[in-house]
């Protein structure tokens, strides 16, 4: 047995258990006996990349500006703390999540950045919105609520890839959802700053394949309620005038599917390094087109 054939077996063991396959097979947060014992994250770090051809991404890690090439941009603190919001695709950009306090030393260098990472695999945005106030445990540890850690800044991703049950208003139902997560911030964390965030977009032609043996009808249907979950995130930002941190255009491609290079070899479903990279340039380009910390 070969290193990524255990691995997607792993993999396939936690997906199995956390993360919805089917909108109609979406069981509550209550009805979910086993969480994984280990994080996304933890998975899907081990897990090779692949081999890009004919398509490059534009991604570096920008040096940090000097006085000769630019005037380096301050902030009002010294430091600050930023907590990121969501399911998988937030756990999986990791604990500390370093390619978003990369992103943001090299645009603040003389800023120390925490950053908290709140997500959770294979949950919703109704459980989302219980963690704002709510202590949990994940894993093998304990997290506080996420309003009582006070962060200056939090980044909240769409959920859309652990949808509710289909029905006539589910979309209703996620964009009041997000008001909901909205509103309890702003309530309990005053001043707070809010990022909204959807994530890169999936593939139809490939989605789970590695852990998942689903059919291409089973794929292209999840995909295309997952692709209706971002959009709604997007437009829901845009309607509320919130910063929007849209990895999700940037990834999609000509065809309507997401580009393969900014998706996971191992699982096709989480972020490869360069979909990492992405999420990170985009959140962070957020932060300071908005200057929400100047």
């Amino acid at each position: 047995m070969n290193l990524l054939t255990l691995l997607a077996g792993i993999v396939f063991a936690v997906e199995a258990t956390v993360l919805s396959p089917l909108a109609s097979d979406w069981q509550p947060l209550e009805q979910i006996v086993n969480l994984p014992t280990t994080t996304f994250g933890q998975i899907t770090s081990l897990l090779p990349e692949p081999e890009v051809l004919g398509e490059q991404t534009s991604l570096s890690n920008n040096a940090a500006p000097t006085p000769t090439s630019k005037p380096v941009r301050t902030t009002r603190q010294k430091s600050y703390t930023i907590a990121l919001l969501g399911d998988s695709m937030i756990d999986t950009l990791g604990k500390d999540a370093a390619n978003l306090a990369g992103r943001l030393n090299s645009v603040y260098p003389r800023t120390d950045f925490t950053i908290q990472n709140y997500g959770v695999g294979g949950t919703n945005i109704d459980y989302g919105l219980a963690r704002v106030t709510g202590d949990y445990d994940y894993v093998d540890s304990h997290i506080p609520a996420l309003a009582s850690q006070s962060p200056d800044v939090v980044v909240i991703e769409s959920f859309g890839y652990n949808p509710f049950v289909q029905s006539d208003d589910y979309l209703t139902r996620h964009w009041l959802a997000l008001a909901h997560v909205i509103d309890a911030l702003r309530l309990h964390i005053p001043g707070v700053k809010l990022v909204i965030a959807a994530t890169i977009a999936p593939n139809a032609e490939v989605f789970g394949d590695g852990v998942l043996n689903w059919t291409s009808e089973q794929k292209h249907q999840k995909v295309a309620t997952i692709k209706e979950y971002l959009k709604n995130a997007v437009k829901f930002a845009r309607s509320q005038k919130l910063p929007l941190a849209d990895a999700y255009h940037a990834s999609l491609g000509s065809n309507g599917n997401g580009k393969l290079m900014y998706i996971n070899p191992g699982d096709h479903i989480h972020y490869s390094e360069a979909g990492m990279a992405l999420m990170a340039q985009k959140i962070a380009e957020t932060i300071a087109a908005n200057r929400l910390l100047e």
